[in-house]
C-alpha cells in the first residue's frame, strides 16, 4: 500500500512515522523549504527566528509520551516563564509550556528523520486513474501513483485541492474557518529592562509579547522579541506589506510596555492560516472518503497536540486497513 501525504507540519510528520513504523511506504511532501508548517524558523540575519507556533501543552497520556520521547532526544525542553495578562499583570493559567529547542524546527526536523521526505513541491492535482491516486505538482509533473492519500494542508488549501477527487471532503474543509496572524520579531538595539519576557495583552491589536532570549537555549543578543497580532487585526489588515505591519505592530508594542525601544530592525511574517477558528472537532481525529484522508488542526481541537493526535489517527486507520501493526508509542 502506497500512501502519499501532503503538508510536512505536526500532523503529517506524526501520520508518516506511524506509516513506517508499521512498514507501509510513504512519502511527504510539502511547498516549503523544509518541514514543520507553523514549526518552522525564519532564516535571519540574526539566526532563525521562531515567528509561528511560540510553545505547546500536553495533556493526553499518549502525547505526553511522544514529548517524553522527544525530551529524552534534547529536541525539547519547558519554558519556565509564566506569562503575563498585560497590562493588568495578572499571571496566565500556570501549565508546564514546551519550546523545541535550540529553535522551533527542531522538533520537526526530528520527527522527519529516516523519512522520504520532499520539499519544494507544491501539490495542485489529484486525480484518481487506474493505478491509484495520481498527484501532481503545480508546474504539471506527475508525481506517482498512490493507493491513499492524507491531506494535512489547511482547510482552504485542502477545499481547493479536494474538490474534484472529493467534493465531500472539499465541503467540509470549506466549512473550518482558519484565522490568519501578522508575526513580528523585533531586533533591539540594546536590551529592554522590564521585568516581564511574555504576555497576552488583553487589548488593542496584539495578542502575543516574548523575549526571545527567555527560551531554552536561545542566544541573548541581539535582544529580539516576537509579536503576534490578534485574528481580528490581522484580517483587516491581512493585505498591508510587511513594512506597514511591522511598523505598526513595534507601535503597538512601545505603547503596552510604556517605553521606546530602539529598534535595529523588524521581521514581519504573514501567516495566512494560523490557527483553527471553530476545528471540525471529529471525534476519530480525521475524516475520510474514498481513500483520501484529511487530518491536522482544522480537523482535532485546534492545538499542537490536537494535529499530532489527527494525524496519527489517520494514519493508523491506513495501518489497520492493511492488516498491519505499528510500533510507535
Amino acid at each position: 500500500m502506497r500512501i502519499a501525504i501532503i503538508g510536512a507540519g505536526i500532523a503529517g510528520l506524526a501520520a508518516a512515522r506511524e506509516l513506517q513504523a508499521a512498514d507501509m511506504p510513504v512519502t511527504v511532501y510539502d511547498k516549503a523549504r523544509g518541514p514543520g508548517g507553523r514549526f518552522g524558523s525564519k532564516r535571519t540575519p540574526h539566526g532563525p527566528m521562531d515567528l509561528g507556533a511560540q510553545y505547546f501543552t500536553a495533556r493526553d497520556p499518549a502525547f505526553r509520551e511522544a514529548v517524553s520521547e522527544w525530551q529524552s532526544a534534547g529536541v525539547i525542553a519547558p519554558w519556565s516563564v509564566t506569562p503575563m495578562v498585560l497590562p493588568e499583570r495578572q499571571p496566565a493559567r500556570p501549565e508546564i509550556r514546551l519550546v523545541a529547542v535550540p529553535r522551533m524546527s527542531a522538533l520537526a526536523r526530528h520527527m522527519a528523520e529516516g523519512l522520504y521526505l520532499e520539499t519544494g513541491v507544491q501539490i495542485s492535482e489529484i486525480t484518481r486513474e487506474l493505478g491509484g491516486w495520481v498527484l501532481r505538482e503545480r508546474h504539471g509533473k506527475t508525481l506517482g501513483e498512490f493507493d491513499a492519500v492524507i491531506v494535512t494542508a489547511p482547510a482552504p488549501q485542502a477545499q481547493s485541492l479536494l474538490a474534484e477527487p472529493t467534493p465531500m471532503l472539499a465541503t467540509a474543509a470549506g466549512t473550518a474557518r482558519m484565522q490568519p496572524c501578522w508575526s513580528v520579531g523585533l531586533v533591539l538595539e540594546t536590551p529592554l529592562d522590564i521585568d516581564v519576557d511574555a504576555g497576552f495583552p488583553s487589548s488593542g491589536p496584539l495578542r502575543w509579547i516574548a523575549r526571545a532570549g527567555s527560551r531554552p537555549q536561545r542566544p541573548h543578543s541581539p535582544e529580539i522579541w516576537t509579536l503576534h497580532a490578534t485574528p481580528a487585526w490581522s484580517e483587516a489588515n491581512i493585505e498591508w506589506s510587511p513594512e506597514a505591519a511591522g511598523e505598526f505592530l513595534a507601535e503597538a508594542f512601545s505603547e503596552l510596555i510604556r517605553r521606546s525601544p530602539s529598534v535595529k530592525e523588524r521581521i514581519a511574517h504573514r501567516w495566512r492560516f494560523a490557527q483553527a477558528r471553530n476545528p471540525l472537532g471529529d471525534s476519530a481525529g480525521f475524516i475520510e472518503s474514498d481513500d483520501i484522508l484529511c487530518a491536522g488542526d482544522w480537523v482535532a481541537d485546534g492545538r499542537v497536540e490536537g494535529a499530532w493526535h489527527s494525524g496519527r489517527a489517520a494514519a493508523r486507520q491506513l495501518v489497520t486497513r492493511a492488516g498491519k501493526h505499528s510500533t510507535v508509542f
